[in-house]
């Protein structure tokens, strides 16, 4: 009987030590990702989700990286995103997740202009000019996207805000000044705590479209 239970306990022991054994193993041998393939993860998992609705425009798959800028930078085409080394380098990753929907919320901005019957063109505004009103969209689109689907990204942006305004700069004539995008952003998420996200993105997305 005592030789019984000592084999027993042995076993165990034995099956205990290996099970740590394939655990250890099995840690060991998960891949660590570079910083790029950590932002194409972002990208693939978090960003492309965002936009599934839009099921008549094609997503851009394919990464294509500016290793010689340092800023933080992002663009779209039919295709491909164009993403900079600063961006691929930012530690803040609701803020990568915001430029990277931000850019793609421009391929699907007269979609959803259309979805609203709104028509197929920004129009000129008086002081508010359609180059403006593109950045003003696509800030909106991807801020209530991120709301809607990504809450904790979303409120990890809002406190991101004031380097997000630093970021964006003092505009010109193609973008809005920083501070101006921010209000945009937070008239939108304010409105949303009193109506519907919903509610709120229609209501925003025509009035910027109108301004």
């Amino acid at each position: 009987m005592k030789k019984i239970k000592l084999l027993l306990v042995f076993t165990l022991i034995t099956g205990f030590i290996c099970c740590q054994s394939t655990v250890l193993v099995e840690q060991e041998l998960l891949p660590v990702l570079s910083k790029q393939e950590q932002l194409e993860h972002l990208y693939t998992t978090k960003v492309m989700p965002l936009f599934k609705s839009y099921d008549n425009v094609e997503i851009p798959t394919e990464f294509v990286v500016d290793k010689k800028d340092k800023t933080i930078n992002a663009g779209a085409s039919f295709g491909y995103v164009s993403v900079s080394q600063g961006l691929i380098d930012s530690e803040k990753e609701a803020i990568q997740l915001f430029v990277l929907a931000h850019e793609v919320a421009h391929i699907v901005t007269i979609s959803q202009a259309i979805i609203f019957d709104l028509g197929t063109e920004i129009p000129a505004g008086t002081n508010v000019n359609p180059y403006q009103k593109a950045e003003l969209l696509a800030d909106l689109m991807a801020v209530h996207l991120m709301l809607i689907h990504e809450p904790a990204m979303k409120t990890t942006l809002e406190g991101d805000f004031p380097y997000l305004k630093a970021l964006l700069g003092g505009g010109g004539f193609t973008h809005p000044s920083g501070e101006t995008r921010i209000d945009f952003m937070r008239q939108y998420l304010k409105l949303a705590t009193h109506t519907t996200p919903v509610d709120a993105f229609y209501d925003s997305f025509g009035n910027i479209w109108n301004l």
